[in-house]
This record gives C-alpha cells, sequence and structure tokens, in this order.
C-alpha cells in the first residue's frame, strides 16, 4: 500500500517518531511527568516499562556517540532512511530543538547500522503499549 501512496505523491508521516520523548534520551526512570503530560497515562511510560526500553535508547544512543549525533537525529535519520515518502514531522517547543531534528539529515547510516537499527526491536523488544487500553481499541488493537 504504501509505495501505491508514494506514486500518488502522498507522504507517509509518522506519528510521535521521537515515541514522545523517549527516543530523545531525556526521559530515563527517574523522569517525573509533570501533572497533565499525557505520558503518566500510557503503559509505555510506567517506570517499570521505561526501565526495560532503556537497552533500546542506551543502544541509539551509542550509535549517536560514534557519529556525533543525538539519539533523536539517530531515530529521524533511521526513519528518513526507510523511504523517499516517509516524512517525519517531530513536534518540539524549541527552535534550538528544531535545528537539532534538522540536522538529523546529514547523519549518515550505514546499510550494516540500518539492518542492526531495524532488528533492534525483535532484538530487545518494545514493553508497554503506546496507547492505553481505550486508545489501543481506536487503532484496531
Amino acid at each position: 500500500m504504501l509505495p501505491a501512496l508514494a506514486e500518488l505523491g502522498i507522504g507517509f508521516v509518522p506519528f510521535s517518531p521521537l515515541g514522545k520523548g523517549f527516543l530523545t534520551g531525556t526521559v530515563d526512570t527517574t523522569t517525573a511527568f509533570a501533572e497533565g503530560d499525557i505520558r503518566a497515562t500510557i503503559p509505555r511510560f510506567t517506570e517499570q516499562n521505561r526501565a526495560a526500553n532503556q537497552a533500546l535508547v542506551d543502544h541509539v544512543r551509542a550509535l549517536a556517540a560514534s557519529k556525533g549525533a543525538t539519539p533523536g537525529q539517530v531515530a529521524l535519520a533511521w526513519l528518513l532512511a526507510q523511504q523517499p515518502w516517509v516524512v517525519p514531522i517531530p513536534g518540539t517547543r524549541r527552535i534550538e530543538r528544531v535545528e537539532e531534528n534538522a540536522d538529523a539529515t546529514a547523519v549518515p547510516l550505514s546499510a550494516d547500522e540500518l539492518a542492526d537499527l531495524d532488528a533492534l526491536t525483535t532484538r530487545v523488544g518494545v514493553h508497554g503499549d503506546r496507547y492505553g487500553d481505550r486508545h489501543m481499541r481506536l487503532v484496531g488493537r
């Protein structure tokens, strides 16, 4: 289906391409979410699941360090490398994050690095649903 969309000039926009901040490396088991922060209601952001998912972030962080990049830049570079019609649009409140995110276009990922990142979630696993039960039903899960 996605190639057909690309032929029509329609792109694919990944929702929350930085995992609601998790893939930036700024969220860990010590993070306290402010009142009203949606992440406090998401199973993936329980303290136990953040601890279990830290291995994913640590892997991305190590790759980022080897490239002089941030974990968020590596995550965005990986998305950009998927297909030309994939267009991640990360949300941000700060101009320095806009600049950092734009710099992801200059982060080179080799075929081996892409394959390693592709296999990362299978190898390590992702703990916790990305939404609560009510919202998971809305996306058919």
